[in-house]
């Protein structure tokens, strides 16, 4: 009963520039925190069931920043997916299969609210990553880099070690808006995006 997921992921959140939480217990921008995450699968199986091209959507808030829990927490799953593959899905990226999102999940959200299926439609360009997720998520992130045109990166932040990340490439966000109806309505300026590579 085993599973192996690998693809891209893009984090944004409702802080200004950079979410701090990466980095350990922090005072959010707005004191209280909501993030997205989107990952692209683009590799994977579980249990025989093949789940390459999937994609899937976190969206939670908490009361005040990430460390201290407290969180409400859906998954939104590609629509595309069949059942067995939405059930796998759901079960992994819920952390109710071990890896990352069992231990995070653990420690930081206190309710999940039933997963939705969506249309979800990501372009994962060069430069920026941009789509929409049904009707609840609207995407628009640039990746920032430097006058010679390097990536400015993140490594070693504490929260990235909870989610198995090595390196993630930092993102302005301004234009992504999140409007799930059971839970808080927000817009982000930050973001974060780089790959994945999760097993159990």
């Amino acid at each position: 009963m085993s599973w192996h997921v690998a693809g891209q992921m893009h984090e944004l959140c409702s802080c200004n520039f950079v979410c701090p939480c990466w980095f350990g217990p922090a005072e959010p921008d707005r004191g209280w925190c909501s993030g997205a995450i989107v990952f692209a699968v683009r590799q994977g199986n579980a249990d025989g069931v093949d789940l390459a091209g999937r994609t899937v959507m976190l969206l939670a808030d908490w009361p005040g920043d990430f460390w201290a829990g407290d969180g409400t927490a859906r998954l939104y799953l590609d629509e595309r997916a069949s059942p067995e593959q939405r059930q796998a899905l759901e079960a992994i990226f819920g952390g109710q299969r071990g890896g990352p999102m069992e231990a995070v999940s653990a420690a930081v959200v206190k309710e999940w609210l039933p997963a939705r299926t969506a249309p979800i439609e990501i372009d994962w360009g060069e430069a920026a990553t941009t789509g929409r997720v049904g009707d609840v998520g609207q995407i628009e992130a640039r990746r920032v880099t430097n006058d010679a045109g390097q990536p400015s990166t993140v490594q070693g932040a504490a929260a990235m070690a909870a989610f198995q990340l090595d390196r993630l490439q930092v993102a302005r966000a301004a234009g992504s808006r999140f409007a799930d109806p059971e839970l808080r309505r927000w817009d982000a300026d930050s973001g974060t995006t780089g790959p994945f590579e999760w097993r159990a």
